[in-house]
């Protein structure tokens, strides 16, 4: 391999690897755009529902919060999926009992020493890349995941 095809080699990859860098740098801000979004949903329905319980005790009515405690519900399942697909993709793993952010791949909390469970992750089909389970399509190529 001459010395030209080498160097054509490693510029190449270095684009490759930028390229990558870039595309994670992406998804990490829509994903965490995605978290502060969901997180002001959830303030406001918890807003809502406050209010809802105050008129209803000022009134003497009985008033049926159900629909809202489902909103509240469901939105913090979206955060929770979000945010461990964020976590995935920066490669951390969060600590039961402290809260530390852990890199992927520790045996123990750092700050607390709990030993770390790792998620449940799965490859994309077509990229191989690991994602958090569940997930529906991969933020790294946008491949469908069955």
């Amino acid at each position: 391999m001459s010395f030209i095809d080498k160097l054509s080699s490693g510029v190449n990859e270095a684009g490759n690897t930028i390229s990558q860098k870039a595309r994670e740098i992406s998804e990490q801000t829509k994903l965490t755009g995605e978290i502060n979004k969901n997180r002001a949903r959830r303030d406001e329905l918890i807003r809502q529902l406050g209010e809802s319980y105050y008129q209803a005790k000022q009134s003497g009515t009985e008033a049926n919060f159900d629909e809202l405690v489902h909103e509240i519900s469901l939105v913090d399942g979206i955060l929770a999926k979000v945010t461990e697909s964020l976590n995935q993709l920066k490669g951390i793993v969060i600590c039961e009992k402290c809260g530390t952010e852990i890199s992927k791949g520790s045996a123990f909390c750092p700050s607390c020493g709990t030993p770390v469970k790792e998620p449940t992750v799965i490859r994309c089909p077509k990229c191989s890349a690991e994602l958090a389970a569940g997930s529906r399509f991969c933020v790294y190529c946008g491949a469908k995941i069955e």
